[in-house]
Order: structure tokens, then sequence, then C-alpha cells
């Protein structure tokens, strides 16, 4: 079972998201555990939408930028 977890604004474009998780997963990581370890089949990216409400796109956009200068 899932339940959406809303994100925090994202720091780039300031949109929230909604994160479909496992439930049991979701207890585990309020309860203390490390997201990747409450969540190990999500995607990185993911768990990081989740933890800080940072977008795929706008985390490349904050960040690889300055690598390709």
């Amino acid at each position: 079972m899932t339940v959406p977890v809303p994100t925090r604004p994202c720091f780039v474009c300031q949109n929230s998201s909604t994160v479909d998780v496992d439930v049991d997963g979701f207890i585990r990581w309020q309860s203390g555990a490390l997201v990747q370890d409450a969540f190990p089949d999500m995607a990185p990216q993911q768990r990081e939408l989740l933890m800080t409400g940072t977008h795929p796109e706008c985390w490349k956009a904050a960040f690889l930028a300055d690598d390709e200068d």
C-alpha cells in the first residue's frame, strides 16, 4: 500500500510535488531510518525529491551548470 507524501518547495523552481511511497517504508523513515534504508528500491532522484523537494531537472540546472563552465 502506498501513501502520497507532499514535498517541500523546490529551492530552484519553488514548486512542491507529491511522491507516492510505501506506507511501511514511510513509517520506518519517519521513525529515524535513513531514506535509502527505508526505500531501497526507490531511485536516488526520487529519494532526493522526497527529502528536499528538489526536482531532478532542477538539481541538474543548479549544480551541473557550474561544471560545464
